[in-house]
Order: C-alpha cells, then structure tokens, then sequence
C-alpha cells in the first residue's frame, strides 16, 4: 500500500518539495484556501497528453477534471481549475467536496498520485461568548481524501491535536476540556480569562512518520473585555449622563422660541395682508 512511497507536502509550515518518478503525495490545506497538485516526472511532460482524474471514496464519485491537457466543461470545479505551465493541477476556494484522490496520467500511465485533504476550524460558541467568564468552543476538523471527515471503519493515518501559540499540546484540565467527535474532528472547549484576549490557538496534523503537516491558528478577540454583573453594573460617566438629560431639555426650549418666532411672523404677515386689502 502507501508506504516509504508516500511523501507529505507540508502546507502553512514548512514548505517541501516533493520529486518522485512513482509515489504518492499526501497533501493538506484549509478550507477555502488554494492548493497546488503536483504532477512530477523524471522527464518534461507533454501537458498536452495529461489527463486528471478525482476520485472521492465516501461517495464513490469519479470524474475526468481534465482531458489531453484541457479542463473538463462538466466538471463542477471547472471554474476553479486551472492547468500550471509544469502540468499540476491548481485548484482555487477549495469546498469540502474537493478533498479526494487526484491522479496525474499520460497515456493512461499514472505519474503521481495526490491525495488531498482538507483542514477547517469551526465554532459554536455566539459572539456575546467572548468575554472573561463565557466559554468558547472550537471544532477542528479534517475533511479526509478517503470519506471527507467521517473516519469510519479504518484507522486516521495522523494525529489530530490542539496546541498552545508556544506550540505545547494541550491537555484536559480545570478550565479546558477536549471532545473527539470521531477520530477526524476534535473539539476544544475553554472557559475564557482576561489574558485569552487575543490568544493564538493552533489546531494542528501529525503523521506518525513525518511530524507536523499541516496547522490552522485562531486568535480569539474579545466583544466584551468585562461581563457587567449585579455587584459591578455598567456605568456611564458623568459626563454622557449630563449630555442625555441636558439635550433633551435643549431640543425643547429651541423647539418653544422657535414656534413662537413662527406666531409672531404668521401674525404680522397676516396683519400686513389685511392693510393692503383695505387700500
């Protein structure tokens, strides 16, 4: 099977370059970014004789995304391919759907094979959730080559972690709990601290064989820096108190000179009509 053949294209980290005259790339990256499919040779390829095929085990979908060098008009990502001058295959908003095996060929001889899949952290948590005492939690999750994040039936081949911006793992503890949905998803949960404002957090891929894959990071960014309580209420200065009652109060007494400045006017044009209508 996959063995001393595979090779990880490291995204986000370290970049690798990855040159194989038969083999396997296992490839990373994050949902809606970019990816690059690389299609190496010993020899300069003719991209006019090259054809990518997609395959997508959970679904069991196959598909031609291009043929003889040119991207296929039926392929639903055929606005989204484009064929690089070295003849890999860049594919641009990558969606859940993209993650799967893709296969180099020329005349029907495979010269590499990619196997893409795909990193995404979401959150449950509300934005009123991110303040000092509120709880945030953030879902990592990899959409796999083989059944796009379900895990089911065989072994992940990586490791799945959250980490801290210093790169230590983080653990189980007193104010953070960590929940694997299924062997792809892996969810962290925090009670926040003041100090968590604009803390980094890194979901991050590991291969037994190759250390670190792949990471995305978060940064969590406080709406509220304190959460108002019954002993600590929310106070407005003296000044903003002052402005909301005086204005009112100003708006009034224009508004009240104002309509009698309009009288006066209505009834001195009105006492001006009645002269010129008895001359």
């Amino acid at each position: 099977m996959m063995s001393s053949l595979i090779r990880f294209l490291l995204v986000g980290l370290l970049p690798t370059v990855v040159r194989c005259s038969r083999g396997a790339v296992l490839l990373y990256s994050r949902l809606g970014g970019d990816a690059l499919l690389p299609c190496y040779s010993p020899v300069p390829l003719d991209c006019s004789s090259i054809t990518w095929t997609f395959y997508q085990g959970g679904r069991v979908r196959f598909t031609e995304e291009v043929r003889e060098g040119r991207v296929s008009a039926v392929s639903d990502k055929s606005s989204r391919l484009t064929l690089a001058s070295n003849c890999s295959l860049a594919v641009r908003d990558l969606v859940v759907d993209d993650a799967g095996s893709y296969h180099c060929k020329t005349h029907q001889q495979s010269i590499t094979a990619v196997y893409l899949s795909l990193l995404a952290i979401t959150s449950s948590s509300t934005v009123t959730e991110l303040q000092p005492g509120g709880r945030i939690a953030l879902s990592c999750t990899v959409f796999t080559y083989y059944d796009t994040g379900l895990c089911a039936g065989r072994p992940a081949p990586f490791d799945l972690t959250w980490a801290s911006e210093d790169g230590v793992t983080l653990r189980n503890g007193t104010r953070q709990e960590l929940i694997f949905s299924t062997r792809c998803s892996l969810t962290l949960v925090t009670k926040l601290r003041r100090e968590d404002n604009n803390r980094k957090l890194r979901c991050q891929v590991s291969s037994q064989e190759n250390g670190t894959a792949a990471f995305l990071d978060f940064t969590s960014a406080f709406l509220f820096q304190t959460t108002p309580t019954a002993q600590n209420p929310v106070q407005l200065p003296i000044s903003r108190i002052v402005l909301c009652v005086a204005l009112p109060v100003m708006v009034l007494i224009v508004s009240f000179f104002t309509w009698r400045g309009d009288r006066k006017r209505a009834k001195a044009f009105a006492a001006g009509m009645e002269l010129q209508e008895m001359n």
